[in-house]
């Protein structure tokens, strides 16, 4: 609630805050559709609540306004289906913790090429980015579970990440031990997941007061914390394999954004021709997330298959 602008912070009741789900979102779009959709009622009863949507980002992604109206018109969909016009409000926020500056416009028209005289008339909308980097650690203290989820994304890439695993673990302290040993997993997931910077030692280190500080752990649950520690963390894994578990991941996300593009490209040709389909797949992952963004401005196949002559001679 504290990230958000006041304009909107200053309309909406605090504590009403209830995560929807995404199944109203395809089979194509649904491993690329956020998790976290919210909605959360205006003070005034009458007027409804307010879809807020999170997005989070590690590095600045140009294409970010046209992935989010993706995601905003799907939702407008289900929400039109669902109770009928008007529509409720959606309020897109991107969560940014990467170290490279953000120097993307937050509005959707900024991706128009064109005569400045039509802006107006175009299609537009601004998203909130929230900054991680532009808040002290202090300033994102809330609940223990939010604040520790914070400050892993802010410092995840950050040299200071295991000094400060400490401090973070210390968040487990007034938390029940399941919950405690549950969130863990999570954690040591994240970690394993998203750097190379944090060691199994580190993190038993880290551990040894904020878990054993309330009372002797039982054998039990040493050997639960320590096995998540292996299967997170473990950094004994050959070279190759790290890297052919890259690869694979990077493989999945490229079949599945193609599989997004071509769908999207059919609805507004029609079927599309075989060979321009087998062009579009073969792209690699960085010209489809091009093509995503080109989209809006290709009136025809005939169009799809320049753009597709201008990328191969680049």
């Amino acid at each position: 609630m504290h990230v958000l602008p006041a304009e909107v912070s200053n309309l909406v009741r605090s504590g009403t805050f209830q995560l929807r789900k995404d199944s109203f979102v395809d089979a194509g779009l649904r491993e690329y559709f956020s998790d976290l959709l919210y909605q959360v009622d205006f003070k005034e009863k009458d007027q409804g609540f307010l879809h807020i949507l999170f997005e989070h980002k590690n590095r600045p992604a140009p294409g970010i306004s046209f992935q989010l109206l993706r995601y905003m018109t799907r939702t407008l969909e289900y929400s039109c289906k669902e109770s009928g016009l008007p529509l409720t409000p959606i309020f897109p926020v991107v969560l940014y913790h990467g170290t490279a500056k953000w120097s993307i416009p937050l509005n959707f028209a900024s991706l128009y090429r064109g005569p400045e005289s039509l802006r107006p008339r175009l299609l537009d909308f601004t998203y909130c980015l929230v900054d991680l980097s532009t808040f002290t650690d202090e300033e994102l203290t809330v609940d223990a579970l939010t604040t520790l989820g914070l400050l892993l994304l802010k410092h995840i890439h950050r040299d200071d990440l295991v000094e400060r695993l400490g401090n973070m673990f210390r968040l487990f302290r007034p938390m029940d031990r399941q919950t405690a040993l549950e969130f863990l997993e999570t954690v040591l997931r994240y970690l394993g997941a998203a750097t190379d910077r944090v060691t199994a030692e580190d993190c038993r280190e880290a551990l040894q007061g904020p878990l054993t500080d309330r009372g002797e752990l039982r054998m039990d649950e040493y050997r639960l914390i320590d096995g998540l520690i292996a299967d997170h963390l473990a950094r004994n894994r050959p070279k190759w394999m790290r890297e052919a578990m890259e690869e694979g991941l990077e493989e999945g996300r490229k079949e599945g954004t193609a599989s997004i593009t071509i769908r999207l490209l059919s609805r507004k040709f029609g079927c599309l021709d075989n060979a321009l389909e087998e062009r579009v797949r073969q792209l690699p992952l960085e010209e489809l997330e091009l093509l995503g963004d080109a989209l809006l401005d290709l009136p025809s196949e005939s169009a799809l298959a320049e753009w597709l002559d201008r990328r191969a001679t680049h």
